[in-house]
């Protein structure tokens, strides 16, 4: 299904936890500019320099074309109207690979059999937090990083082109973990394209259904310096 700008729109809007009214008016756009049988018009570079100025967390290559990253590399921001002191009393369990290697393990699940907590003001609505052990996603991210990621329930409630941290079922492996961007596959609906940033990982489609878990990736943490 081809997304416009509009529907990319909505679909920020929904990652940051707002509702349309406060969109419209932390913008300052028009009422009637996100209803429904708008959807397809198109969006003026008058009220694109509104929405960038308001929320330049977006990226405006993404928003335009849908190509890349809702959000630009490597920035926190704010995904909602709560305040630091409701953050600050949901702290987000951290794993390892070595601690979620049993499938049964809540990964994708808020726990306290984690081995430490992050704590961070504002932070986007996420339940669990993993550190990397890959190099798919260099370089925006490196080994000993740490992803945040909000549980996804319904493997068909996929933003295409964002990153998701996945637990694949395939034959040769009894636990699969990967970080990949997913984008709609030339297969079909049944299928879905997994992609590495890295450029040595070629694309990959599997079904659907072997997704056994998911999660969307809202926040990326790196370590600059480990001493």
């Amino acid at each position: 299904m081809h997304l416009t700008t509009k529907d990319r729109i909505l679909h920020f809007i929904d990652f940051k936890g707002i509702t349309k009214t406060t969109f419209l008016n932390e913008t300052n756009i028009k009422r009637g500019f996100l209803d429904k049988d708008k959807l397809s018009a198109s969006v003026s570079d008058l009220l694109l320099e509104k929405i960038i100025s308001t929320y330049p967390e977006i990226d405006l290559l993404w928003l335009i074309t849908g190509r890349g990253n809702m959000l630009k590399q490597g920035l926190v921001y704010e995904s909602d109207s709560k305040s630091s002191s409701e953050y600050e009393s949901c702290p987000i369990p951290v794993y390892t690979l070595d601690a979620i290697t049993n499938s049964s393990h809540p990964v994708y699940n808020r726990s306290k059999d984690s081995e430490s907590v992050l704590l961070i003001p504002h932070m986007p609505n996420c339940d669990a937090a993993l550190y990397i052990h890959t190099d798919t996603m260099y370089p925006i991210l490196r080994t000993g990083d740490i992803v945040c990621y909000k549980r996804i329930a319904d493997v068909n409630n996929i933003y295409w082109g964002e990153m998701y941290v996945m637990d694949i079922s395939r034959e040769e492996d009894e636990n699969y973990l990967t970080l990949k961007y997913i984008h709609q596959s030339e297969l079909g609906e049944d299928y879905v394209s997994l992609r590495s940033h890295n450029p040595i990982y070629p694309p990959q489609d599997i079904l659907k259904k072997n997704i056994r878990r998911m999660g969307l990736v809202k926040v990326c943490i790196r370590y600059n310096c480990l001493v």
